[in-house]
């Protein structure tokens, strides 16, 4: 399953008119043992998108599509070519609502690496509880050496941190009706309602420690003065080994 969130914002929809899977991740959850594997995918990624000439960032697959609908099935069907497995569902949220997500749980408790106050983010480095707003300056930024690699990692942590706050949680109705109302409308998906319902049934269970993460290997690649990142075959093979 693909967890796929978009850049959408309003500057972004006045000046350009479409928006990107910004944030790419591929789920894989064994039903039985409750253990999850996590594949990011650096949005720069360069691979093949199917209908289109040549190479291009992975993340293009969506408005190349046309986003909506026909974006989310193109995006998966670049994802599965990319990686030789049959991606089939996807959920995706508009970043922009990390925020909300985030109020809703009280907060998250994590360890910023490093300072950040560039590009409209403002945190300083240490262990610190995140509101919504800090925290997603967190999730968004990309401004050290690494760019985007980086980035995708503060991500992975996010993603543990969320969880492991939600599992303190667990037995506060209030808090899943806020996150509820926080995602409501927002959240895109091709899951039928029985899916969903099923899925909520088995992340429920799921902890932090049960999830294992990887992120494409590669390096960075210029061509016409755009970066992209190129990812290394042989180290992707060995990855998807384990991850499937």
């Amino acid at each position: 399953m693909a967890f796929l969130g978009l850049d959408m914002t309003d500057e972004r929809i006045k000046t350009i008119g479409n928006f990107r899977t910004d944030t790419i991740g591929i789920f894989s959850i064994d039903l039985k043992t409750k253990k999850v594997n996590l594949l990011s995918i650096p949005r720069d990624t360069y691979v093949q998108i199917p209908g289109r000439e040549g190479y291009d960032k992975i993340n293009a697959a969506y408005p190349y599509g046309g986003m909506g609908k026909t974006g989310y099935e193109l995006s998966l069907k670049t994802i599965s070519n990319f990686l030789g497995i049959d991606v089939n569902y996807y959920v995706s949220i508009d970043m922009q609502n990390i925020p909300h997500m985030v109020d809703a749980v009280g907060g998250i408790p994590i360890n910023v690496e490093e300072d950040m106050h560039t590009h409209g983010a403002n945190l300083n480095k240490g262990y610190q509880i995140l509101d919504g707003k800090k925290a997603e300056e967190y999730v968004r930024w990309r401004y050290d050496p690494m760019g985007d690699i980086n980035r995708v990692k503060r991500q992975q942590q996010f993603l543990l941190a969320f969880l492991k706050q939600l599992k303190t949680n667990k037995n506060d109705i209030s808090t899943y009706l806020k996150l509820y109302n926080a995602f409501k409308g927002d959240i895109y998906t091709n899951l039928n309602f029985n899916q969903i319902l099923a899925l909520m049934s088995v992340m429920k269970d799921v902890n932090a420690d049960d999830i294992k993460t990887y992120t494409v290997p590669g390096g960075f690649y210029n061509l016409n003065n755009i970066s992209y990142w190129k990812p290394d075959v042989e180290k992707l093979n060995e990855i998807l080994k384990e991850f499937k």
